[in-house]
């Protein structure tokens, strides 16, 4: 008997050991594609070995590789890869497992309560997508925000007389956040020596923010066809600002609609107390026969 209490004792213990460790792991970043370039550029010592989380990602086909990537792309993490996605998965649920494991058996509950530890330890596992699902909402929003002064900006800019490249590195310090990151990002690749176009568009299937998606290729369409740049500028910047009031004028139209349940669940109840909670009480103080 002493012999079990003793071996559970330890596999509970590597267990929070090898989840701790590989929940630390997961969260080291790694370089970005843009910083790897960079490097390869300036012949810096990257060597281009792969990573070491690669037989980890052989578990997942590429299919589902490559829908992670795109999420953790959206998101901005792009330090972070598939594999070390997978990996803090493993480590929460583990981790959550192993806790609730030792206080079942610490307190000598029954065998029904592993059924909550299953559903604790799926909830654990599924917390970093919970997460990456609310970063990438949150930094779509941000970049629709910003969307507009930056094209003023860039329209002003471009006005002025400067050119398209200068007028965006110019802009881009107005728009501070994630579509700033984004902007240097694509200057960077445009000084790597890829065309403008295709920095641009790479940057709009990264972000896949429909509205930035909608500039960049009006953008380069007009720059293809030689048209007035800020004239479409100012144009795109104006769309832009219609589609958010619309889109706010939606969401106010849905607030009666959303307002039913909670009315139905708090407001409701409280006006019946108020209404018919006097009558309850005489009623009740009135003794038998009365």
């Amino acid at each position: 008997m002493l012999f079990g209490v003793n071996f559970i004792v330890i596999a509970i213990g590597a267990a929070f050991a090898l989840s701790i460790g590989t929940l630390v792991y997961s969260l080291v970043p790694v370089k970005s594609d843009i910083a790897k370039r960079l490097e390869r550029v300036e012949a810096l010592s990257w060597d281009g070995s792969g990573s070491r989380t690669e037989v980890f990602a052989k578990i997942f086909n590429r299919e589902q590789r490559g829908r992670l990537r795109q999420k953790l792309d959206e998101a901005g993490w792009y330090t972070v890869t598939p594999a070390k996605m997978g990996l803090r998965q493993l480590s929460f649920g583990l981790l959550a497992c192993t806790v609730c494991v030792f206080y079942v058996t610490a307190n000598g509950f029954g065998a029904k309560w592993y059924f909550g530890v299953a559903v604790i330890t799926a909830l654990a596992a599924y917390l970093p997508q919970s997460r990456l699902a609310g970063a990438v909402k949150k930094r779509k929003i941000a970049i629709q925000k910003a969307l507009p002064d930056f094209l003023d900006m860039l329209a002003s800019t471009v006005s002025a007389g400067l050119a398209f490249n200068a007028a965006l590195a110019y802009a881009q310090e107005v728009a501070t956040g994630p579509l700033g990151e984004e902007i240097k990002a694509s200057l960077s690749e445009v000084r790597l020596g890829r065309s403008r176009a295709d920095s641009l568009r790479s940057m709009a299937n990264r972000v896949r923010q429909e509205q930035l998606s909608s500039v960049v290729t009006a953008v380069v369409q007009a720059e293809r066809l030689g048209s007035n740049m800020a004239l479409v500028l100012r144009e795109l910047s104006e769309e832009v600002r219609n589609r958010r009031m619309t889109r706010a004028e939606e969401l106010a139209n849905l607030m009666p609609t959303k307002m039913v349940l909670p009315m139905a669940l708090f407001m409701l109840p409280a006006l019946f107390v108020m209404i018919f909670g006097g009558v309850v009480a005489e009623f009740m103080s009135k003794p038998p026969g009365h």
